[in-house]
Formats: structure tokens, C-alpha cells, sequence
């Protein structure tokens, strides 16, 4: 029991490790920027662009207020003022982001995330399908085989390069969702399936060449490492819902912090500026999405075959004695009929 006690506390230190970790190269990566931003009089700030940022965030704060106080109208019995207030609401805060969009000139920073988006989107579709196989199902129930494994690992690697390939422009650079994939790989699979799915992901990215080729690759293949990592001290489970999503966000800082250092700065700070809200965007959505589809398929295929067999014959069982009771019924009928 106590050697129990010791191996899950040394569990729990190691993930402690790897989480401050990511921690201090996220503080290292902002620490960098704020002092190369500084010295070279980056830091731009005109009356304009703070008027239309306080503008935007006061908006968002009294709509939200406003929004927090309409559920009391359901109270008063008349839903029409609930559903007309939420229109409203919706009708002006559109108005009020045409706005903004149009008096800052916007439209060029958004476009970015909306493609992000769809590419996050097509990603999660290829992996919902992927989800009904009985390789997923198997694994998720931890009831896999090896070909289950081998199997998994083989649409992890084809969703992981697909994601190298699947990017969005920014200027000079280009932003994806691999690491998102990888990670998953490992904290979905364990070391068979995120280990080697980060060396085919990682590999194919080097292959791709580039200048940031070295640091990309090296930090796809450490999320397939620290993703089954995290697995195994989890007890083979997939991490609860917000640490995978802390993990996911600190991960991200920490590949830009891999740039920063294999890559020189003239080249590694104007990449960083043009794919990390982009990535981090993406990666953290993406992560809670998959958590929603994970949480969903479990829940749907959460009875084994056995408990839905039995459940099956206790329903068959129902109908035979609602069926008896109805016979009875009938010649308790007949009974009295015959009488008279």
C-alpha cells in the first residue's frame, strides 16, 4: 500500500515537473519579446487604437452584464422580454463589431482565424470519423489490442502530416494544428501510438524543410513524448478536461520558445509574431473540442457488450410480462363474459 502511495506522489511530481516546465519557457518566450519589443521601439501606441480598444471592451462588458440580468425576466412569466432582449442585444453587438471592424481596418486580422477555423474544422471532422472505429473504441475502453495500437498510430501520422500540410498564410508564415495532433496522439494512445506518431509528423515536417524546419519537427516530436508521458503517470487515462487544456496553451509558448532558440532573431521574432495568436488560437479550440467529442463518444459507447446484452434481455423480459399481465386481463373477461 505505501509503495502505492509513493509511486503515484512521484507520478504526480513528475507532472508537476513537466507542467512548470512549460511554465518557464511560456514566461522565458514573453520575458524575450517584451525586452526585444522595447529595444527596438516596437511598442506603438496612438490615442485611436486605445479609444477603439476601451470602445470594444466596454461594450463586451455591458452586454455582458446586460445578458447576466435577462434570465430574471423569465421569472416575471413573460418570456417574450427574455428572447427580445437577447435579439437586441445580438442585433447591436453585431453593429457595434461592423464598426469597430470597419473604423480600424480589422478585416485582414480576423481572416486569419476564420481559416484557422475551417482547418481545425475539416481536422476535427477526420477525427470524429475516426473516433467510430473499433481501433478508438478499443483503446478508450482499454480493452486494445496491438492492432489497435498500430492502427490508431497509422491515422495519427496521416492526421499529423495532413496538419503539415493543411496550414494558414500569415505574411511569410505558415500556421497549423500539428502539435494539437500529436499531443492527443499521446495522451489518447499512450507511448505506442504518440511516440511514433510524433516521429513520422516530426519527420515529415523536416523533410518539409525551411528555415524553421529544425525547431517545428523537434517540437512535434517532443509532443508525441510528453503527451504519452503524461498518459502513463495519468494511469493511462486521458487528461481531465482543463490540464489538457493548460498543457495545450503552455505547450504552444514552449515550441515558440524552440524557435526563438534554433532559430536567429531577425527570422524567428517576426515568424513568432505572425503564427503564435494564430496557433495558439487554434490549438487551445481545437483541444476543447476534442474533449467535448471524446467526453461524447465515451458516453455514447460506455456500455459494454455484455451489460447491453443483458439489458436487452431484461427489456425482452418487460414485454413478456406486460404481455402476460394483458392475458390475463383477457380471460379474467372472458371469465365474467361466459357468466352472464
Amino acid at each position: 500500500m505505501s509503495n502505492n502511495k509513493i509511486r503515484i506522489n512521484y507520478g504526480n511530481l513528475v507532472l508537476f515537473v513537466i507542467f512548470l516546465l512549460l511554465l518557464i519557457s511560456n514566461i522565458v518566450l514573453y520575458g524575450f519579446l517584451i525586452k526585444f519589443y522595447y529595444v527596438n521601439n516596437v511598442f506603438k501606441i496612438s490615442w485611436p487604437i486605445v479609444n477603439n480598444i476601451l470602445t470594444m471592451g466596454s461594450a463586451i462588458i455591458i452586454f455582458g452584464f446586460i445578458s447576466t440580468r435577462l434570465p430574471q425576466f423569465r421569472n416575471l412569466g413573460d418570456s417574450a422580454i427574455y428572447e427580445i432582449g437577447y435579439l437586441v442585444i445580438i442585433g447591436l453587438f453585431s453593429i457595434i463589431i461592423s464598426y469597430f471592424n470597419k473604423s480600424t481596418n480589422t478585416e485582414a486580422f480576423f481572416t486569419p482565424f476564420l481559416n484557422m477555423f475551417k482547418v481545425l474544422s475539416v481536422l476535427l471532422i477526420l477525427v470524429l470519423i475516426a473516433t467510430r472505429t473499433d481501433f478508438f473504441k478499443n483503446i478508450m475502453h482499454k480493452k486494445f489490442t496491438k492492432k489497435d495500437l498500430f492502427f490508431t498510430f497509422v491515422i495519427f501520422s496521416i492526421l499529423g502530416c495532413i496538419a503539415s500540410k493543411y496550414t494558414i498564410p500569415v505574411n511569410s508564415s505558415y500556421a497549423n494544428v500539428r502539435d494539437l495532433i500529436i499531443l492527443i496522439a499521446g495522451l489518447f494512445g499512450g507511448p505506442f501510438v504518440g511516440i511514433p506518431s510524433g516521429l513520422v509528423a516530426g519527420g515529415f515536417r523536416f523533410i518539409e524543410g525551411g528555415v524553421t524546419g529544425l525547431p517545428c519537427s523537434l517540437a512535434t516530436v517532443i509532443a508525441g513524448f510528453i503527451g504519452s508521458i503524461i498518459y502513463y503517470l495519468n494511469g493511462k487515462k486521458f487528461l481531465r478536461g482543463r490540464f489538457a487544456i493548460i498543457l495545450m496553451f503552455l505547450y504552444i509558448g514552449f515550441e515558440m520558445m524552440l524557435i526563438i532558440v534554433l532559430t536567429p532573431p531577425n527570422i524567428s521574432v517576426p515568424y513568432i509574431n505572425d503564427i503564435y495568436p494564430l496557433m495558439l488560437f487554434g490549438d487551445v479550440l481545437g483541444m476543447i473540442l476534442f474533449i467535448m467529442i471524446f467526453r461524447e463518444v465515451k458516453s455514447d459507447n460506455g456500455i459494454s457488450y455484455e451489460e447491453l446484452r443483458i439489458k436487452e434481455l431484461e427489456n425482452t423480459l418487460d414485454q413478456y410480462d406486460d404481455r402476460l399481465e394483458q392475458l390475463e386481463e383477457d380471460m379474467e373477461l372472458l371469465k365474467k363474459n361466459n357468466k352472464n
